[in-house]
């Protein structure tokens, strides 16, 4: 009985794993994804990579910036993993810089014979 185990137990430590499945949601478009030190694409769609049961390095690039995080994967499980660059690209709005002073409340000098409204709060 002993040699039953110990043969199924050898052979259950001899069979390849599952691999795991990562899918890779990363923004913008233009952001390129490398796991494990490989290009695996862009963030213009998500990416599904199988990847053996384990720790792997997951990093995304956009414009000189980077982000990197571990991620474990274990056999057989479904994954997502999502990562967006606070700066997508876009300008920034602009500010009316013509029209800045006719934001701010003007404060009138009161002139002398104003009355005041008796329906105001003073």
């Amino acid at each position: 009985m002993h040699a039953f185990i110990l043969a199924t137990s050898l052979y259950l430590a001899a069979t390849p794993k599952a691999p795991g499945q990562l899918t890779i949601e990363v923004k913008p478009a233009n952001c390129v994804v490398m796991v494990d030190g490989k290009k695996k694409g862009t963030g213009a769609k998500p990416l599904v990579v199988k990847l053996p049961a384990g720790r792997h390095v997951v990093r995304v690039t956009h414009k000189g910036d980077a982000h990197e995080e571990d991620v474990v994967v274990k056999s057989g499980e479904k994954k997502t993993w999502k990562w967006t660059f606070e700066d997508d690209g876009a300008p920034a709005p602009k500010k009316d810089t013509e029209n800045a002073d006719a934001e701010k409340p003007s404060e009138a000098a009161p002139v002398e014979g104003d009355k005041a409204d008796p329906d105001l709060p003073k």
